[in-house]
């Protein structure tokens, strides 16, 4: 892992949360109540649940002022769902509402990513001067194949990306907003490869990004299907190469 950039003056500040569900009535609430005690903001993305996620959520984020709710009516995927309530807060960076050192959390809404484990996520950005951190997930109870998987799709994402990733498709992840901002300009997506392709952005960027924390997954689930595993080995030097003769351009303020 290369040195890391030292952080702005005021360093990272706000925590802002973005949580994609999809038919998840199970575990939303939960991990939204667990979740806005550590943040500053949630947002709330609803993918089109054809369940009774989406009246859970208006019914838990009543009154609560720092919950924003966004949805579709029809499912279109994950990297939608993120790319959706991303650009609400780039919107928001762009209107002065908030700085390129705060700090954009994503979690997934089934209970996969331990909560626990982001005090020190965010150390290891705030103390490393980090850009992103990318959580590397505790593997080690998922069948063979998943652990394979993972580890050869981390392999491939090296090439693209010129850095040792661990675990280049997990979605539990720290962006400093400025750098988040920057990537995007360069970002397409589609269904879920939104984890992949940021993360080969950045890199190529010169951001600086950490994948080195280890964090025990307390819900062992996977939607990852044959052809998603395709479509991820296709975006990374896809993205690669956008960012050719590209660096970072955000400023920090």
């Amino acid at each position: 892992m290369s040195s890391p950039t030292p952080a702005g003056p005021g360093g990272p500040r706000a925590r802002i949360a973005v949580v994609p569900a999809y038919n998840e009535t199970a575990a939303v609430v939960g991990v939204l109540e667990e979740l806005v005690t550590k943040v500053d903001e949630v947002y709330v993305v609803d993918d089109g649940s054809t369940d009774d996620t989406r009246a859970l959520v208006e019914a838990w984020r009543s009154g609560r002022e720092s919950v924003r709710f966004l949805w579709f009516d029809e499912n279109q995927g994950q990297s939608a769902a993120l790319l959706l309530a991303f650009r609400d807060v780039t919107r928001r960076l762009a209107a002065g509402e908030l700085s390129p050192d705060d700090v954009v959390i994503t979690v997934d809404a089934d209970g996969q990513h331990d909560l626990g484990a982001l005090d020190r996520l965010w150390s290891t950005m705030t103390e490393g001067g980090f850009d992103a951190v990318i959580a590397r997930r505790d593997l080690k109870q998922y069948p063979l194949l998943k652990r394979v998987g993972n580890a050869g799709m981390s392999w491939w994402a090296r090439l693209w990306t010129g850095t040792a990733l661990r675990d280049v498709e997990s979605g539990y992840r720290l962006f400093r907003l400025g750098a988040l901002d920057d990537a995007l300009r360069y970002y397409v997506g589609f269904r879920y490869t939104e984890a992949v392709e940021v993360a080969v952005i950045l890199c190529r960027l010169g951001y600086q990004v950490n994948n080195d924390v280890l964090v025990p997954v307390p819900v062992l689930r996977s939607r990852t299907r044959i052809i998603d595993a395709a479509r991820d080995l296709v975006v990374m030097p896809r993205a690669r190469w956008r960012t050719r003769g590209h660096s970072r351009s955000d400023v920090t303020v």
